[in-house]
């Protein structure tokens, strides 16, 4: 009896080994592996789907947009919240209503917390008109709190971010004066340490199985990593690096892009984000609107502003980010890929966007070829 026992002791770990080895592949490609983000900021879809907008495949054939992009491989929606919004858009109610969209197609969600009533960036980082005239002790306090409600309401419905991204673009520090770093102030740095950490606390006590990453966002690759040498004094409790990279306002030398991202993950153990990347398909324009790209000084000179050159741009960034040490790459994520000449309101454009251009749809709304680079290995 005891022979038998032994022998069937053998055969199952035989059996299990075997089993074990058999799915290997599917093991490394297993739900444990880190994912490698193919990001979409959507931030105006809340927007843009009140002009019924015809988004269309290659082909021609209309699309749902979600459905179409998570086809084409985006896994990860990006999108902006202001605190009490001058124009009524990308409030809690938006980006509570999206984010259920975005759980319910099986994507992950990058919360964008802006800590302001409009856009905020290096130049401006206006905070709350309900914020304006606190103290610092009391506008700590609510950072917390504001921070704290925005992922409780989150997680009630449950679409808890994947990313919490405290502040956009935030070189200058924000919250502007209580937390600026620049200019003037560039002595001010343990008072943006010290709001950020209030909010990295809200989420922390909220997020008690440790599923969201923090992530802090520096608008260009060439000068960041002055900005987290200074905040390492201050041991902030983050995840990712933020960056954005847009050829017109930064270098377009790629060596030194290239140089610039290894260095950031040789000198920091931190993962890596390209939260902000976008490149033109042409040069030409769909409204009556100034776009941000428009002359050849603008582009970077390998990659035509072409359909082609677009999706060989977007190539190249891929094979960059998976080639960064250590494997701090964690992906990318394009910026506005559906902004495209509408009729909207003031705020947003006259008649149209500023953007058309560097979209993933031509000015017929048809798929460009880089949705194609989207799946680039």
């Amino acid at each position: 009896m005891k022979l038998i026992k032994y022998f069937f002791s053998i055969f199952i770990i035989i059996t299990t080994s075997c089993s074990k080895n058999e799915n290997s592949d599917d093991d490394v490609d297993g739900p444990d592996e880190e994912i490698f983000y193919r990001g979409m900021d959507l931030s105006f879809q809340s927007e843009l789907e009140n002009y019924n907008v015809d988004y269309k495949d290659a082909d021609g054939n209309s699309v749902e947009l979600l459905d179409f992009v998570k086809s084409k491989g985006t896994n990860l929606v990006r999108l902006k919240l202001w605190h009490t919004p001058q124009d009524g858009q990308n409030g809690i109610d938006d980006v509570k209503a999206y984010a259920q969209r975005i759980k319910a197609k099986d994507m992950e969600f990058l919360l964008n917390f802006h800590y302001s009533d409009f856009w905020a960036d290096p130049g401006k980082q206006t905070p709350p008109v309900a914020w304006q005239n606190l103290s610092l002790l009391d506008l700590k306090a609510a950072v917390y709190n504001y921070t704290k409600s925005v992922v409780q309401q989150l997680k009630a419905q449950n679409t808890l971010p994947n990313i919490i991204q405290i502040g956009n673009e935030t070189d200058s520090g924000f919250l502007w004066d209580y937390g600026k770093v620049w200019n003037e102030f560039n002595d001010n740095w343990v008072n943006y340490a010290g709001l950020v950490s209030e909010a990295v606390r809200a989420i922390r006590e909220l997020d008690t199985e440790n599923k969201i990453k923090i992530m802090l966002h520096h608008s260009n690759v060439e000068h960041s990593i002055y900005f987290f040498n200074e905040l390492e004094a201050y041991n902030l409790d983050f995840d990712i690096i933020g960056l954005s990279y847009y050829p017109q306002f930064q270098t377009k030398d790629l060596d030194l892009i290239t140089s610039k991202l290894n260095t950031l993950a040789e000198t920091f153990d931190k993962e890596i984000l390209m939260v902000e990347v976008a490149y033109p398909f042409t040069l030409q324009w769909n409204d009556n609107l100034s776009n941000y790209v428009g002359s050849l000084n603008q582009i970077i000179p390998e990659f035509a502003p072409t359909p082609q050159g677009q999706k060989s741009y977007m190539e190249w960034l891929i094979t960059t980010i998976k080639n960064i040490p250590n494997k701090k790459g964690i992906g990318f994520c394009y910026w506005a890929p559906d902004w495209v000449a509408f009729n909207g309101n003031e705020n947003t454009s006259t008649n149209g966007t500023s953007w058309e251009n560097q979209c993933v749809f031509d000015f017929n709304l048809k798929a460009l070829p880089v949705l194609d680079s989207f799946n680039y290995n």
